[in-house]
């Protein structure tokens, strides 16, 4: 069996982190996938390409230079030609419209994973150039989904809203986000994140800094929460759009001193294993790679009850779960983790058990390979050979 894993990314993140985690897991299953990446004309974002290259994935890079680019979906349907692929797997919503595209007219059997949420009615307000752009691509992407042969969504809120966006509840399935367990659980604080906090205890935020996150909302809470807890050190992970507007907001709310803005990092192992707590406060989501990864690495999670969260997080069983926009409960939660140790260790500790039995890499892998051979007819026993 030959699949092409497809991506259009806007840097790595969670979806990125998924298609690195699949490709590795399915390939120790004996199944090597190609990932194909865009090259965005404006906008590269290569570093999933690097990465896979680094780690000794197949890779193709595919010109895109724009929305409608027919070049791209000739390019694709070429590789399909080739390599002689049996299945398209494509991620996210640009990648879904240039898959179903790709292979009108060949013998591949076509599999879409949605990340985000597909309601009808989920881009509203005033939209920027780019905001445009992500609603063509969406309007297209409803279009062609319910003609995909399959679509996973990554949890069970991101599946109902697919059925509302039309998508056959025949053609839908579930399968939760995954990692390499191991990477984070035996890592060692990253040294420089060691001597910001000294003696305190840090808490991360790990996230694009995009809108609908939750930023805004712990920057409010943060001199309360220092009032009583003067000892602690804020990390913004991560970075996007919105970074200097953060950055100016921890400044106006005299914040600053104790927040540090750490852009994209490459060794996340290493800086989760520098955290006491992560707090991922946003608005939607699907299944956050931030709270998988923290809680393999035994780190305290709270998070708002928002898309797949509540699947991973149960209220003080593996961590806190709060209300979105609810700033007294997120506030309560952070204060009452950083005053007990105890507390901390024991979310860390359930969690990391969950984590290991229901969100590992191989469990995922082991998911979508019997999709893709039920798909393709191709039995598992043969995939060894591919």
């Amino acid at each position: 069996m030959k699949v092409l894993q497809l991506i259009s990314s806007s840097g790595y993140y969670g979806a990125e982190a998924v298609v690195m985690s699949l490709s590795q897991a399915l390939l120790q299953n004996g199944l090597s996938s190609i990932l194909g990446v865009f090259r965005n004309s404006t906008r590269p974002n290569l570093e999933v390409a690097e990465i896979a290259q680094a780690k000794g994935l197949s890779v193709e890079v595919i010109p895109c230079n724009g929305r409608a680019d027919r070049q791209t979906w000739l390019s694709v349907r070429e590789i399909i030609r080739r390599e002689q692929i049996d299945l398209l797997h494509s991620h996210g919503y640009k990648a879904h419209v240039y898959a179903h595209f790709a292979a009108r007219g060949t013998d591949c059997r076509t599999i879409a994973t949605c990340h985000g949420h597909h309601t009808r009615n989920s881009n509203k307000g005033v939209l920027s150039v780019s905001g445009v752009k992500v609603w063509g691509y969406r309007k297209v992407e409803r279009a062609v989904l319910p003609r995909f042969d399959r679509v996973i969504a990554v949890s069970d809120q991101i599946g109902s809203s697919l059925r509302t966006a039309g998508v056959q509840a025949g053609k839908l399935a579930v399968i939760a986000n995954g990692i390499d367990v191991a990477e984070f659980e035996s890592a060692r604080p990253a040294t420089d994140l060691e001597k910001l906090k000294g003696r305190n205890l840090a808490i991360g935020l790990v996230s694009r800094l995009v809108q609908g996150k939750g930023h805004e909302q712990l920057f409010a809470i943060v001199r309360n929460i220092l009032t009583k807890c003067p000892n602690t050190t804020f990390f913004i992970v991560g970075d996007g759009p919105r970074r200097q507007l953060l950055e100016n907001l921890s400044h106006q709310l005299g914040i600053a001193q104790n927040m540090f803005f750490l852009g994209k990092r490459n060794d996340m192992p290493q800086v989760y294993a520098a955290l006491d707590i992560l707090v991922l406060p946003s608005t939607a989501e699907g299944t956050p790679m931030s709270i998988l990864e923290a809680l393999a690495a035994r780190k305290a999670v709270i998070a708002s009850n928002v898309g797949g969260i509540p699947e991973v997080i149960s209220d003080y069983k593996t961590g806190r779960l709060i209300e979105a926009g609810d700033s007294f409960a997120l506030q309560e939660a952070i204060l009452s983790m950083l005053k007990n140790a105890d507390l901390r260790r024991c979310f860390g500790k359930a969690g990391h058990v969950l984590v290991a039995e229901k969100f590992s890499a191989s469990h995922m892998a082991g998911k979508y390979l019997a999709e893709y051979c039920r798909l393709t007819n191709i039995a598992r026993a043969s995939t060894a050979t591919a």
